[in-house]
């Protein structure tokens, strides 16, 4: 079976364990691939039930294993199946494509029978998704994160733009960051260098080529674990940022009760939300530039930087010193 995913790739899976019983449903699994990332999902099963329902369209909903989102500040809403929005458009997509004129009302359940168990070794029952594991993704493709090749290949990036005659390169965890930057800053594609989660190994690196200043941008969910000392932000050496973010606010003089409510945040983007709430989103300011003196102490003198910061909308929410000095004269859309 082929299906496209959203990073232009077409994937190639091998359908297991299928089941169809006509007027009733139909069900299959594909085994889940994770390549030579560290990732515990890796070889489960994941299950899709599809048949008939009420609602016109195409409902989709969680299973077995499947974890259901209790908290706020997630990209989905509390109360619903931890299977988020990119995932959502390609079961709708494949659906759709396969039945065309023919699509009336169909739900599309999704199970994974060792989610429950398998979700003991994730972040998710502190981020309070429960009962499962999430259904993540934002280009249907796992890029091998975690090997020597994937950094050989981060390093050439850094090549070509150098070669190219950029003199300032931005460094992003991944697809947000990326296109969040592309979006807000006119600057060329191969300016932005995903460098997933190695900031500690990237940064270093762009420090060698010379680059005259280097640009930290995403989201603080991510770029926070920096400040927090943290060289490598994969969630298996490195737990969640609403510590540090948490601790960065008190200290910049965010006031007993707003302390309280960033603390009941079950994630960075919940801390934001509550900031936004509140009027106090400017002091996201600060985390940006704590996180600016990190880079600054790690590459030492000699080389700028700066950092952006984005929120899950891709809005900017904090621009630090270095940062708002580079983009002076920069045309912003």
């Amino acid at each position: 079976m082929e299906v496209a995913t959203p990073s232009g790739i077409t994937a190639r899976l091998e359908i297991r364990e299928k089941t169809l019983k006509p007027g009733e449903f139909a069900r299959c699994a594909v085994r889940k691939d994770a390549g030579d990332d560290p990732d515990v999902t890796n070889g489960c099963l994941i299950f899709a039930r599809v048949e008939e329902c009420q609602e016109k369209g195409v409902t989709i909903e969680g299973g077995e294993g499947v974890g259901r989102v209790t908290k706020p500040g997630l990209r989905v809403p509390p109360g619903e199946a931890a299977i988020n929005p990119v995932p959502r458009t390609m079961i709708r997509d494949a659906v759709t494509e396969f039945l065309g004129q023919e699509l009336m009302g169909l739900k599309a359940t999704i199970s994974v029978p060792r989610g429950r168990e398998i979700a003991e070794e994730t972040f998710n029952p502190r981020l309070g998704i429960l009962g499962g594991i999430s259904i993540i993704g934002t280009s249907g493709i796992v890029r091998p994160m975690s090997v020597d090749a994937l950094k050989t290949s981060l390093v050439c990036a850094l090549d070509v733009a150098r070669a190219m005659g950029h003199e300032t390169i931005i460094l992003v965890p991944g697809n947000l960051g990326e296109k969040a930057f592309l979006r807000r800053f006119k600057v060329p594609a191969e300016q932005v260098v995903q460098i997933s989660n190695y900031l500690g190994f990237m940064l270093t690196e762009a420090g060698r080529k010379e680059f005259s200043r280097i640009i930290l941008a995403g989201h603080p969910g991510k770029l926070a674990k920096f400040a927090r000392g943290d060289l490598d932000t994969h969630s298996s050496k490195s737990p969640p940022a609403m510590d540090i973010v948490t601790q960065i606010l008190k200290d910049s003089g965010l006031e007993g009760p707003i302390v309280e409510a960033v603390k009941d945040s079950s994630t960075v983007e919940g801390i934001i939300q509550q900031l936004k709430k509140r009027d106090k989103l400017f002091m996201m300011v600060d985390v940006a530039n704590i996180i600016e003196r990190k880079a600054r102490d790690l590459l030492g003198p000699g080389v700028g930087t700066g950092v952006v910061l984005f929120d899950m909308q891709m809005d900017v929410i904090g621009i630090s010193r270095g940062a708002a000095d580079w983009q002076k004269g920069l045309r912003t859309t």
